[in-house]
């Protein structure tokens, strides 16, 4: 009976490595994820030929070599789709939009081009966060299916043992016994004469074009078509990005070189805080003038707002978030510009330049969506909606936008309720909730919650305008201009049209009340101004009328 249950446990791990071994390639060439590839929607499949094969239909394909990129031979085809324009609808009912945003309901303001273009550049700016989308999409569509695969043929034949019974299936084992090396051996031949037909049936060598020489597409082809436009629809892509590369190594040049010249000096000393060792000089070697990670007494957020897929403002993000030690990075929304899929590719460019393991947070914006702060809870950032929850020892509490902005239509809702309506249920919400700062997109729909004194710190954006830090009904409110520069009726990414500011926000660390903030703005002419810290007023109790709500959008 031992030898019988052996032989059995033998066949079983011989019958999963030849299953495994056969459905590995089948899995590998057969397996289709949807992505994107820069405005488009894409599929993306494995090839066996040693070339990025970006498949434009009727318009012809452009072929990459991948030897020195791909191993093993294997290849990558990308078959591209429409390029989206708003998602989800949302609710038929349409709040005025904000004139400070680009929001046009006759789509004439925007450069529709212009953003493709943008997008395509961004594969050259800042590949990894694309390269990144595509091996784990892939991945998960592979191992699914071939774990798929392999549980189906291994069940069905341990179905068919159980059908045979005991018995028969030792007979056929003894029948088999002494085989196994020829039966590995022919599954081994088959997989190799599969694998030869694929290597034998390998397409022609590419021909370079030479318009892609000196380029990042070195060495690359384009047949149909598309070859006929080529020069000029890559040529403003590599214009686009090299444009943009070269203004912002300008700008964190400029930033680093004054930072450890930036005001320093803080409010520290009428609150009973003890100073972190250093404040009045910049910390030897390390760029910070005491503030960040392990200092005593605060805690150092670095505070984003409508920054609205400036990819290259990204850069300038991560880099103060590393020079200033910054505890955690916080985001008032509008990451992306209209939130499509394509859009996510925005989250995942800033997500990259943020330190590694630095804390995040944000809220969804109106020109972020539904599935904008999903892909952001998938790469790890918490996310607020309708919810309060702890970073770096201060708890927020804050809400996404209920509206969804989307090019070409305007303003759409996401919820059942009016943007008014929505911030009355918040203010209900934030009179329940124990929490010390308010993270809300729009300060207008953070008015009441201020204005009835359940909250007394919010943080916002939305305006493209900074605003406070202010008194406001019987709390205190700060807005942060656009990180962005997103000026209305213009192109975002790119080298900035408008100034675009992030902000520096110190808590102390016994009350979790804010103590300061200080404003970084870059110009578009590439300079770096770093403003003095200016201290957030006590919340105070209301004397008299309190003052009317602005308007939800204006």
């Amino acid at each position: 009976m031992a030898v019988s249950s052996r032989r059995r446990i033998t066949a079983l791990v011989i019958t999963l490595a030849a299953v495994a071994l056969v459905t590995l390639p089948w899995a590998l060439f057969t397996s289709r994820a949807d992505l994107t590839f820069g405005p488009h929607e894409a599929q993306y499949r494995v090839t066996a030929d040693s070339r990025l094969t970006v498949d434009f239909g009727p318009l012809g394909r452009l072929l990459v070599p991948t030897e020195d990129v791909i191993p093993l031979g294997l290849g990558l085809h990308v078959d591209i789709g429409e390029i989206p324009v708003s998602g989800d609808s949302g609710d038929d009912e349409r709040p005025a939009a904000d004139p400070a945003e680009v929001a046009d309901p006759g789509g004439g303001t925007v450069d529709a081009l212009g953003g493709d273009i943008a997008s395509y550049a961004s594969l050259f700016s800042a590949p990894q966060a694309q390269i990144d989308q595509v091996i784990d999409g892939l991945s998960r569509e592979i191992l699914t299916r071939w774990a798929l695969a392999v549980c189906i043929i291994t069940g069905g034949l341990v179905g068919l043992a159980l059908f045979l019974g005991p018995t028969r299936v030792d007979t056929i084992i003894r029948a088999f016994a002494g085989k196994e090396l020829l039966g590995i051996g022919l599954v081994l031949v088959l997989v190799l004469t599969g694998l030869g037909a694929v290597v034998l049936n390998r397409p022609k060598p590419i021909s370079a074009d030479p318009a892609f020489e000196g380029t990042p597409l070195a060495g690359s082809q384009v047949t149909g078509r598309l070859g006929g436009i080529i020069d000029t629809a890559f040529g403003a892509v590599q214009d686009f990005a090299d444009d943009n590369d070269a203004f912002y190594d300008d700008v964190l040049k400029t930033l680093r070189t004054q930072w450890n010249d930036r005001p320093i000096s803080g409010n520290w000393t009428d609150r009973g805080l003890v100073p972190p060792a250093g404040v009045g000089a910049p910390a030897v070697g390390s760029g910070d003038g005491g503030v960040g990670e392990g200092r005593k007494g605060v805690t150092t957020f670095v505070y984003g707002s409508d920054i609205h897929c400036n990819i290259g403002m990204a850069r300038v993000v991560g880099a103060v978030a590393g020079m200033s030690r910054a505890d955690a990075y916080i985001d008032g929304g509008d990451i992306s510009m209209t939130g499509t899929t394509a859009e996510n590719y925005c989250l995942d460019v800033l997500d990259d330049e943020l330190p590694e393991k630095l804390p995040r947070m944000m809220v969804k914006g109106n020109h972020d969506s539904m599935g904008t702060t999903r892909h952001a809870r998938a790469r790890g950032w918490n996310v607020l909606e309708d919810s309060a929850a702890e970073m770096a020892g201060v708890r927020f509490f804050g809400a996404a936008d209920p509206r969804r902005t989307v090019f070409g239509s305007g303003p759409q809702l996401e919820t059942d309720l009016t943007a008014d309506q929505y911030a009355q249920r918040l203010r209900d919400e934030a009179c329940a909730a124990d929490f010390d700062i308010m993270l809300i997109h729009d300060p207008a729909v953070g008015a009441p919650s201020l204005r009835s004194g359940c909250a007394d710190y919010a943080l916002s954006g939305h305006w493209h305008r900074q605003v406070g830090p202010e008194n406001f009904g019987s709390g205190t409110r700060y807005s942060s201009s656009t990180t962005g520069g997103a000026l209305a009726n213009a192109l975002t990414p790119g080298p900035l049209k408008m100034n675009a500011e992030l902000s520096i926000i110190r808590v102390d660390n016994e009350t979790k009340r804010p103590i300061d903030v200080q404003t970084i703005t870059v110009t578009p002419d590439k300079q770096v101004q770093i403003d003095p810290w200016v201290r957030f007023p006590e919340p105070r109790p209301l004397v008299g009328q309190p003052p009317v709500d602005e308007p939800v959008g204006e």
